[in-house]
């Protein structure tokens, strides 16, 4: 046991007490109380700006209901077509899944305002949710807008850009831990360059550029990304990378634009 004094005390409903949030130096730490516990509520009905003692179970001593109620929950990871079912995800012709979530129609773009990459008027922006499960890959397209890549859930994935102006080619990976070399949560794409994406664990290239695959479980393994596009993506301006085409410009690496190009 361990003894805690609390600064501040904010109390969801006093009739209601399963449930509260309390403030101390450290910070917020949120509390769970099952019905045995109840009779804890006599001190809540206190002065809030009096300082309080509260006993607190440590770490080392969880509440058995709370651990009962965590596996009612469900404490295993999520599969991918679960992800996929939920947020109502379907098949996107670059490979993967999708669901737009938002077209910004509060501003019209006229195609006359616009680069001439532009097709059609369009939306200020849009967003989608991105679902890539291993043994899948973005291929290899470009856009006229810049479009910015999310991390939300599950393994990293990287994200591959071919600019055709100077031969370079980059990879950034995309992942859940900011703190980790080489890894990022946010990262944009600017206009007009070639780009896909790949799982990362699934992908080793060499110094070669020869591409190496694992296979893995696609169910266990996926990323869920969102991506943002300003101006708003239009199908109309979405163009799919010829392999032929991209390899006389990268002969280098032509393991791995066979494998982010779809078959002439």
């Amino acid at each position: 046991m361990r003894t805690l004094y609390i600064e501040e005390m904010v109390c969801k409903s006093r009739l209601n007490l399963s449930s509260f949030t309390v403030k101390h130096a450290s910070g917020k730490i949120k509390l769970i109380f099952f019905p045995n516990q109840i009779g804890f509520s006599s001190r809540l009905r206190k002065t809030e700006t009096h300082r309080q003692r509260f006993l607190l179970l440590s770490k080392s001593q969880p509440l058995t209901r709370a651990s009962n109620q965590t596996k009612k929950m469900g404490s295993t990871s999520p599969k991918s077509s679960q992800v996929i079912a939920k947020l109502n995800l379907k098949s996107h012709q670059e490979g993967g899944f999708f669901s737009e979530t938002f077209r910004d129609t509060s501003v019209i773009l006229s195609k006359s305002h616009l680069p001439p990459q532009y097709k059609v008027d369009r939306p200020v922006s849009t967003c989608i949710y991105f679902l890539l499960p291993s043994g899948s890959v973005s291929h290899l397209h470009r856009i006229p807008c810049a479009e910015t890549w999310h991390f939300y859930l599950g393994e990293p994935l990287t994200v591959v850009e071919l600019n055709d102006n100077d031969g370079s080619i980059k990879f950034t990976c995309l992942g859940p831990d900011p703190l980790a070399e080489n890894q990022v949560v946010q990262h944009t794409v600017p206009p007009n360059v070639w780009f896909g994406a790949f799982p990362t664990k699934d992908i080793d290239i060499s110094s070669d550029a020869t591409v190496k695959r694992a296979t893995r479980d696609h169910e266990a393994h996926f990323s869920l990304v969102g991506c943002t596009c300003a101006p708003a993506f239009q199908f109309d301006d979405f163009e799919l990378a010829k392999r032929s085409e991209l390899v006389s410009h990268f002969p280098k690496y032509e393991s791995l634009i066979t494998m982010l190009t779809y078959d002439e």
